[in-house]
């Protein structure tokens, strides 16, 4: 009985790991570049100021204001999650055109830059394990259980925009990426 316990177990943990495994690598997928035809040098990118209502949105400190009736309340929760999906989803458009404008730049520079590459490859990477660690803290939320913070996203495209000003000072063509 014992060891059937422990095989489910197992299992269960496997096929979590696969679910996390496909979300992980469906979220690199998604910021893959696209072949934009020089487009994306030439779209400014909102400054990640433009993301923080997102640290508000899901706070349970408006919900005191809310009459208590609790169809209301859930009413309000899922209003505001679909709020936060809409901008977790232009977090994510705006990062993906930030790094497509970025490997725009490096393919068209005449200077190799395998330290930027590196580096953007591992920005890349943990922007997508922190888009994957909110959409699982969301799906929690919608149970009511856990806070979504999303600072690492926040956190990743402000490095990123880093990169792009490092980027910049070297070469004047970024300029318009991070007005």
């Amino acid at each position: 009985m014992l060891y059937m316990f422990f095989l489910f177990i197992v299992v269960l943990a496997l096929i979590a790991f696969g679910c996390f495994g496909l979300e992980f690598l469906l979220k690199m997928r998604a910021l893959r570049s696209q072949p934009t035809g020089g487009i994306a040098s030439r779209l400014p990118v909102p400054a990640a100021d433009r993301y923080r209502p997102m640290l508000r949105l899901l706070s349970n400190d408006d919900l005191a204001f809310v009459s208590a009736d609790s169809k209301m309340q859930r009413t309000l929760r899922v209003r505001r999650r679909n709020l936060f999906r809409g901008y977790l989803r232009c977090l994510t458009a705006d990062y993906a055109r930030l790094l497509a404008g970025v490997r725009e730049v490096m393919v068209h520079s005449g200077v190799d830059r395998p330290d930027l590459a590196r580096a953007l490859a591992k920005n890349r990477v943990h922007f997508a394990i922190a888009i994957c660690k909110v959409e699982f803290r969301l799906a929690l939320h919608t149970t009511g259980v856990g806070n979504v913070d999303i600072s690492g996203l926040v956190d990743a495209l402000d490095a990123l925009r880093g990169q792009v000003s490092a980027l910049s000072a070297s070469s004047g063509s970024m300029s318009s990426l991070t007005a």
